[in-house]
């Protein structure tokens, strides 16, 4: 869970401004955390020092943090800058035992300071002196990390008792991803995914056409290329020479008859089709395997033994030539293998498109469960491609705000965060029940409030989720979060940029989405069950959705 999420920015949701104010700029001296070096830290007092200070900079919560339990920044501080400038065996010069012993009244400082802190993506990874002869310990610390957790549902667990209880034709993948309508309830679609990286995985970008190189592309050859070649001109023999000459243009011709053939203008002409509709048709998918098969079997230009019948002392430098030009002319001219990507992503992809994205825009899937159990997180651009899907009007879905400055509260205004229809989504409202559990973090809270914006018939039910709602930057993180390397890597912060609210005006990091039926988290023995004996394992929240559905 806690590298999950790649990127969640307010850039790519639409978004306006609501107007809170924002604390007054710390104007003191700064040392930036990428600035501080291994000689900046000589000792435990210099090792907290440094790590109160980048928390101090870059920590977007402590607001929250002081509404909570009372954090006091500046108290924590006081209170354990003494304990650590009280170790003094940091440089050494005492036994491995001190050091050692050391390292564990650290650890435990550490932990008593971070164990509170709600930010669920957060962590760092802290190095501190072991032995004598140079050995290192590194201790990772993260919010909540002293705390009782609630079971999850895992999801290869999960994939494991629910692949045999949807219909033949389900869309399986490799223990990532399964979809498909009930045994039990055919009228009832169940989806599920192990992350937020189906856009990765399983979209088709396919460009506008295929094997059609630019005119005048000098890397594409042509017979007047070869006619004009100086090895060929080379050859003394005219015999020879017009020989391998029409022997090496037929290879070209040959080759050429499959980028100019009709087939693939005709698999180019389908794909504006496809980009229009998402659809892909029986006959595309025929089409594109017919010449993914034709184009792993064409001529063997770059095979010597094809060139047998011409192939001599004197025509060989002439030979050695021709391969190189053709590769090229395969390679980067026609870009061969950009075409064989494709229909290979086309075919591999299919399924998805076909059972789930097609009839889901057609307004064949009527009621859906999106069991975001177990689910980490992930891209944030999952958000377009799969979520937004379920969206049928633009709604408000929650609030960001990042760091600004660094004051311990100085922070951007909360911006609205909206949601938009897909051109391609669902027609009309369906009843949806989202599954959460303990497990569901990130990008899969982030798409339970946007399914939640848009009315009654979209409910979450199961557990509270993870609580871990706070967005990544990206590597230039700036003021509010940062994932660097401190002081040549004595310190190492995974600290996220953005804060996340609902609608209710309660920001929910560390706490979770509130689902709108709770149900009870597995027990030991029930997640036991679910993975040793799938086929008789009954999921309670999966029974209560269904109950649910129903009654819709």
């Amino acid at each position: 869970m806690k590298k999950s999420i790649i990127y969640l920015g307010l850039a790519l949701f639409s978004a306006s401004v609501t107007f809170n104010s924002c604390m007054q700029e710390n104007d003191s001296p700064i040392t930036e955390p990428t600035r501080y070096t291994s000689n900046d830290i000589k000792s435990y007092a210099d090792l907290f020092k440094v790590f109160w200070t980048v928390m101090d900079q870059r920590y977007n919560y402590f607001y929250e943090q002081k509404g909570k339990d009372g954090m006091d920044w500046n108290a924590i501080y006081k209170e354990y800058y003494p304990k650590f400038a009280a170790l003094k065996s940091y440089n050494g010069g005492v036994s491995d035992a001190e050091l050692q012993s050391d390292a564990e009244k650290a650890r435990v400082y550490f932990t008593e300071i971070i164990n509170p802190i709600i930010d669920r993506h957060f962590n760092v990874k802290i190095k501190v002196p072991f032995s004598n002869s140079g050995i290192t310990n590194t201790y990772t610390f993260y919010g909540g990390m002293n705390d009782t957790r609630s079971n999850i549902y895992p999801f290869d667990a999960k994939y494991g008792y629910m692949k045999d209880r949807l219909q033949d034709g389900a869309v399986l993948a490799n223990n990532f991803l399964l979809a498909g309508n009930l045994k039990s309830n055919p009228d009832i679609y169940y989806f599920s995914f192990k992350s937020f990286s189906l856009s990765t995985n399983f979209k088709i970008n396919l460009l506008d056409k295929y094997l059609s190189p630019d005119p005048g592309n000098s890397l594409v050859l042509t017979p007047a290329a070869i006619e004009s070649s100086t090895q060929l001109n080379a050859i003394s023999d005219i015999n020879k020479r017009n020989e391998v000459k029409n022997f090496t243009i037929n290879l070209l011709n040959e080759w050429n008859s499959f980028p100019n053939s009709n087939e693939m203008k005709s698999f180019n002409s389908q794909i504006a089709t496809f980009k229009s509709t998402e659809v892909l048709s029986d006959a595309f998918l025929s089409l594109t395997q017919q010449l993914l098969t034709k184009s792993n079997n064409l001529v063997k230009y770059n095979s010597t033994a094809t060139y047998s019948s011409v192939l001599s002392s004197e025509t060989l430098p002439y030979i050695q030539w021709f391969i190189q030009q053709m590769d090229n002319h395969v390679k980067y001219g026609y870009n061969l293998s950009q075409f064989q990507s494709a229909a290979n992503k086309i075919l591999t992809n299919a399924p998805f498109y076909q059972k789930f994205l097609n009839p889901l825009h057609k307004g064949d899937i009527k009621k859906v469960i999106i069991d975001l159990r177990g689910n980490g997180g992930g891209n944030i651009v999952d958000a377009r491609f799969f979520t937004d899907r379920f969206i049928t009007k633009n709604a408000l879905a929650f609030y960001q705000r990042t760091k600004e400055g660094n004051g311990q509260f100085n922070y951007t205004p909360w911006v609205p965060v909206q949601v938009n229809p897909h051109m391609f989504g669902i027609p009309g409202n369906i009843p949806i029940v989202v599954l959460t559990d303990k497990g569901s973090a990130s990008m899969s809270e982030m798409s339970t409030l946007m399914l939640k914006s848009q009315g009654a018939h979209a409910i979450s039910m199961g557990d509270y989720s993870a609580g871990a709602t706070a967005g990544l930057g990206g590597s230039d993180d700036f003021n509010g979060g940062t994932r660097d390397a401190i002081a040549g890597g004595i310190l190492e912060f995974y600290m996220p940029l953005m804060a996340t609210k609902n609608l209710n005006n309660e920001v929910i990091e560390g706490i979770g989405v509130k689902p709108d039926i709770y149900v009870t988290p597995p027990s030991n023995a029930e997640v036991a069950q679910m993975t040793n004996s799938p086929k008789t394992f009954a999921d309670r929240v999966m029974e209560e959705a269904i109950k649910y559905l129903l009654t819709k």
